[in-house]
């Protein structure tokens, strides 16, 4: 019966050490995580990729609206257009296309300001 009891609490001894040592080594691995992560937050790469990540975005939302300022259809249950609101609908989606385009402009003149300012600092 006492290597029974023997057996028991070695096991439970063998397992709580275990578990600490686990424990310790998950937690130097996190303060190394967070070291890493400050090294790269500071760096230049990572600033410069969550610029282009923005841009990305933002170039994505600009094709999204393109696309459905291509797609202007008159809402409504009758499907016949008369010419006049053909003509209206027409103009609108020019009109949009234009500020879409106008959008993408300045943004393509600022990413090339923000570029030259970085090439040349």
């Amino acid at each position: 019966m006492i290597v029974v009891l023997l057996t028991a609490v070695a096991s439970i001894c063998a397992i709580a050490i275990a578990r600490y040592f686990a424990v310790k080594t998950r937690l130097a691995e996190k303060s190394i995580d967070e070291a890493i992560a400050k090294r790269l937050a500071a760096s230049s790469v990572m600033s410069e990729l969550r610029d282009l990540r923005e841009l990305n975005r933002v170039m994505r939302n600009l094709l999204i609206d393109l696309v459905e300022a291509e797609d202007i259809k008159p809402q409504g249950p009758s499907s016949r257009v008369s010419p006049n609101e053909r003509k209206r609908l027409y103009s609108m989606r020019e009109e949009r296309r234009r500020e879409i385009y106008a959008e993408t402009l300045v943004l393509l003149r600022h990413t090339n300001v923000s570029r030259d300012r970085t090439a040349v600092g």
